[in-house]
């Protein structure tokens, strides 16, 4: 499973990336924590664009 956090751009949405050929059970609980970090991945990401001083493509 992978996070991407485009930080290129923060008017772009994160995605989540789940790769293999097989069918994959992912526990609830473990779903919940991978998204509080992708989350706060997010909040970095962009804070970090705005002390940046560029602007979004909004």
């Amino acid at each position: 499973m992978v996070a991407f956090v485009p930080d290129e751009d923060p008017g772009l949405e994160p995605a989540v990336h789940i790769h293999g050929h097989d069918e994959h059970v992912i526990p609830y609980e473990i779903m919940c924590w991978f998204m509080e970090l992708v989350a706060d991945q997010v909040e970095r990401c962009r804070t970090a664009f705005g002390q940046s001083g560029r602007e979004t493509g909004e």
